[in-house]
């Protein structure tokens, strides 16, 4: 049951877990006092930049730092769960500037940070005093980077950058998401220089349920939620 109160804060369960939507795109878990992003990618304009020639402006970390920072100083979890694609590759780390890597240790430090493995992290196994698993169980809740394709499976994961397209006023709008169903959860990408896939793309069948989906947009300052009928394919 998803419940949005006077305060733009949205409410809902999954399975025993009450969790609280931020529109910064993070979970937060008031029970568990845990905070739970998704796909920072840091430092994807630098790799696109030595990978591809392209010529983005390096700031997208310094920016998904600040985003992250805004949420940690509003919620003050004790504990945050990065859901995989932490860096954009495995030579992130060392191609941050020294404020940026300050400012992220200075994070990571005042707020233990569990980092769960994802397809852009490679090995990051060096990187010192961070440790990365598979996948993290709260309440019987799996959190992972990308699902596991079961449907009946209780799970909270990232990875697809999800996307809703929706007509407004004459104009198409495509904002980044939460989408959700009775036992799934798929957070938004919090990493300033990430695309999207739309939530009515056929990827998510493979593992949402299709009891109760429902979609909840990011706003500037609060969120939107919309039902699956109003939305549009790309």
């Amino acid at each position: 049951m998803i419940q949005l109160n006077t305060h733009q804060e949205v409410l809902f369960h999954l399975g025993s877990l009450v969790l609280q939507m931020d529109h910064s795109g993070a979970l937060y878990l008031p029970e568990h006092k845990t905070l739970i992003v998704a796909d920072l990618h840091f430092e994807k304009a630098t790799t696109l930049n030595e990978k591809r020639g392209s010529s983005f402006p390096p700031y997208d970390t310094r920016d998904t730092l600040n985003r992250l920072h805004n949420v940690i100083r509003r919620r003050q979890p004790d504990r945050m769960i990065c859901l995989g694609d932490t860096w954009h590759d495995s030579d992130g780390p060392s191609r941050m500037q020294a404020e940026d890597r300050e400012a992220f240790r200075n994070l990571i430090t005042n707020c233990k940070t569990h980092f769960i493995i994802g397809n852009h992290d490679g090995d990051l196994s060096e990187v010192d005093g961070v440790s990365f698993y598979s996948q993290i169980d709260i309440e019987g809740i799996m959190l992972r980077h990308e699902p596991v394709e079961d449907e009946a499976l209780f799970q909270i994961c990232g990875h697809l950058h999800p996307v809703a397209k929706v007509k407004q006023k004459g104009r198409l709008i495509r904002r980044r998401c939460f989408y959700l169903s009775k036992r799934q959860c798929v957070l938004p990408a919090m990493g300033s220089l990430t695309g999207g896939l739309n939530c009515l793309d056929s990827a998510y069948e493979r593992f949402m349920s299709h009891e109760d989906r429902h979609v909840v947009i990011l706003g500037r300052d609060r969120l939107y939620q919309l039902s699956m009928r109003s939305l549009i394919a790309d």
